[in-house]
C-alpha cells in the first residue's frame, strides 16, 4: 500500500505517513482498511510570481529554477521559476493539491521557504515536512515571491 498523498510505501497497520505525516489508516478495529482517496480541488490553485509567471496547480507539481525530479516519483507539472539571481535552488520546493488543500514541501532547499498568511506571523517550512498553504497567501523561495490564489 502507498500513500494517496505522497506516494511513500506504507506498512500494514499504519495509521500515518512516515514521509508526509498524513492519516492514512482509518485506525478502529480494522487498521489495515486504508482512507479513501481523496476528491480532487473544486478548482485548481493559480501561483502568480512577482515577476509575472502564472502556474496552474492541480495534483503534485515539482518547482524550481531548473527542477530534475527523481526517476521514482511522478509529478504531473514541473514548474519552472524565472530567478536570475539563483536564490532559488535547482529544485526548490514540491507543491501537492490534496481535495481543497495545498500543501508544499521544501526540498532542503539553500534559502528555504516560508509560507505568509495574511494576519499570521511568517512561517518557515521545515525540509520534508508539508506545510498546508491557504489562497491568499504568499510563498517566499529566496528573494522571489509567489501569490496563491
Amino acid at each position: 500500500m502507498n500513500c494517496f498523498y505522497c506516494g511513500a510505501a506504507l506498512t500494514s497497520g499504519t495509521f500515518f505517513c512516515p514521509e508526509c505525516g498524513r492519516r492514512v489508516s482509518t485506525g478502529g478495529p480494522d487498521t489495515d482498511r486504508a482512507l479513501e482517496p481523496p476528491a480532487p480541488a473544486s478548482r485548481p490553485f493559480a501561483l502568480v510570481s512577482t515577476t509575472g509567471q502564472r502556474f496552474e496547480v492541480t495534483g503534485r507539481s515539482l518547482l524550481g529554477r531548473n527542477p530534475k525530479p527523481a526517476p521514482e516519483i511522478v509529478y504531473d507539472a514541473i514548474l519552472v521559476v524565472a530567478d536570475p539571481g539563483k536564490t532559488v535552488s535547482k529544485s526548490h520546493a514540491e507543491l501537492l493539491v490534496v481535495a481543497d488543500e495545498l500543501l508544499v514541501v521544501d526540498l532542503r532547499s539553500g534559502n528555504g521557504t516560508v509560507v505568509r498568511t495574511p494576519g499570521e506571523a511568517p512561517v518557515r517550512c521545515e525540509p520534508g515536512m508539508p506545510q498546508p498553504v491557504s489562497r491568499g497567501s504568499r510563498l517566499l523561495l529566496g528573494r522571489q515571491a509567489i501569490d496563491v490564489e
